[in-house]
């Protein structure tokens, strides 16, 4: 079934194709004129393109550099946060670091205290 319809499109292009043809050979206007005709469509269809061309690539490079300008955006907002959340970060561990030390003091004179009550409670 795929064949018949690849053989059917086939046929259908190779139509259009000798269809142009005869049309070129049988035109109203004289070889010249229409040499000339084809010629100043295919300079014109150059110049379509080419203009065309232009405009895309003026439109990829507007996208591509709006992209950009959006990515260090993005970057920049990214070293902002990260710098925040190391100075955060480095707040908790100082409290920690803090706290451990107050605890180990604490703890520290509670055992000479508790290692002092317990001498004078055997000496007397």
């Amino acid at each position: 079934m795929a064949e018949q319809e690849t053989t059917g499109i086939g046929w259908f292009i190779a139509g259009l194709g000798l269809g142009a043809l005869l049309g070129v050979l049988f035109a109203p206007k004289a070889g010249r004129e229409l040499r000339e005709g084809l010629i100043s469509g295919a300079k014109d269809s150059k110049e379509y393109v080419t203009a065309r061309s232009r405009e895309a690539r003026d439109q990829i490079n507007s996208v591509v550099d709006r992209g950009r300008e959006q990515m260090n955006d993005f970057a920049e907002r990214g070293r902002d946060v990260a710098e925040k959340g190391r100075e955060r970060w480095s707040g908790i561990v100082d409290r920690v670091a803090g706290n451990k030390m107050d605890a180990e003091r604490n703890s520290a004179s509670q055992d000479d205290e508790e290692f002092r009550g317990g001498a004078a409670e055997n000496r007397f």
